[in-house]
């Protein structure tokens, strides 16, 4: 019995499934290379230069994704058989990639959270510093689903609690 899902793959598939995502990340990294050594003569409306820094970076990133699919892959047997968990399939970038609005999606359900709390921060801090935190001595529900409350401790801090409601 295997327990939860598992891929199958022969060695000599894994291996070709990996050498295509290091081609991908070796084209990439090709790409960001070249787009550090662009000018301002090869800048247009529609190809802005980017910032060296965030160049070198996606560079990196890339040239390091493709060392690293190169090690897994010099270390798979091409006769055997793997069996593959979400979690080796995710590592080892073996799915297809993702269409942009899904990848779009993704993007913007991690994110979500970021933002709310963001938002949440500058809510308490607006309070704060019409000193209505200090004086609030029973919960606040905010209108984006937040309580607020100020919890009191003799003679330490003031805290200010916000939960999700």
């Amino acid at each position: 019995m295997i327990d939860g899902l598992k891929l199958t793959f022969s060695g000599d598939e894994l291996r070709k499934l990996l050498e295509e995502r290091i081609a991908y990340h070796d084209r990439c990294a090709e790409r960001w290379r070249r787009e550090q050594s662009r000018t301002k003569e090869d800048e247009t409306e529609d190809a802005p230069l980017m910032p060296d820094h965030m160049c070198e970076h996606e560079e990196d990133e890339h040239t390091w994704r493709s060392e690293v699919l190169g090690f897994i892959r010099e270390h798979i047997e091409g006769g055997e058989v793997y069996r593959l968990g979400a979690g080796d399939v995710e590592f080892g970038e073996l799915l297809p990639p993702k269409p942009g609005s899904v990848e779009q999606t993704d993007y913007e359900d991690r994110t979500r959270l970021a933002f709310n709390l963001e938002r949440l921060v500058k809510s308490v801090d607006g309070l704060a510093s019409h000193g209505l935190c200090a004086a609030m001595m029973t919960p606040y529900d905010t209108p984006d689903g937040y309580k607020v409350s100020r919890v009191d401790v003799e003679g330490g801090p003031e805290i200010i609690r916000v939960e999700r409601t």
